[in-house]
């Protein structure tokens, strides 16, 4: 359980924060991710894409600290459910808005990116309730970035593990894309 939990919050935490830096990383990406953002949800793009990027970059901190981790598993889940709710009706209305959850992509939303966030969200599920339970008391945590009981072999292998997963989920899309893009 303790690997899985340090896993969880590593996993969420990194992709969550390569999302935020993407869409941070100069003023171009961040008019990009906007614009996707008015054609996405058909709100108000400016309040929303401000709320989206506030939120990630809240993401990393509060599952760093352990007493916040619940929090930040609920901010994450949240923002999955609404990404995934906005792509999903994307998807259904044959609109080919290009994903910028990761940069500039080119790629329209479709299903690697739903299939990205199913993932997301079962590890991120799995983070919420494990650190509920911790803060309920029913499981026994250490109190540093990562559970005391892992070791240093423990948290290399969950770290790298991890970033490898990040990685290949942020480049989900693209990778899909290869196989469905048409000429």
């Amino acid at each position: 359980m303790v690997y899985l939990f340090a896993f969880c919050r590593l996993l969420t935490g990194i992709v969550f924060l390569m999302s935020a830096v993407s869409k941070l990383r100069g003023r171009a990406a961040y008019e990009e991710f906007t614009a996707v953002t008015r054609a996405l949800t058909r709100l108000p793009a400016r309040p929303v894409a401000v709320l989206v990027v506030s939120a990630e970059v809240a993401v990393a901190p509060l599952l760093a600290w352990p007493p916040t981790a619940l929090a930040g598993f609920c901010v994450a889940l949240g923002l999955l459910v609404a990404f995934t709710v906005a792509i999903a009706v994307a998807v259904r209305r044959g609109r080919r808005v290009p994903c910028r959850c990761f940069g500039a992509s080119a790629v329209p939303v479709g299903p690697g990116h739903l299939a990205r966030n199913a993932v997301l969200l079962v590890t991120t599920a799995a983070g919420t309730i494990q650190a509920g339970a911790i803060q309920a008391g029913a499981i026994q945590a250490g109190f540093g970035v990562v559970p005391v009981d892992l070791g240093p072999a423990g948290v290399a292998a969950v770290a790298l593990a991890a970033g490898a997963a990040a990685v290949l989920l942020s480049a989900i899309g693209e990778i899909a894309g290869l196989f469905t893009s048409t000429p």
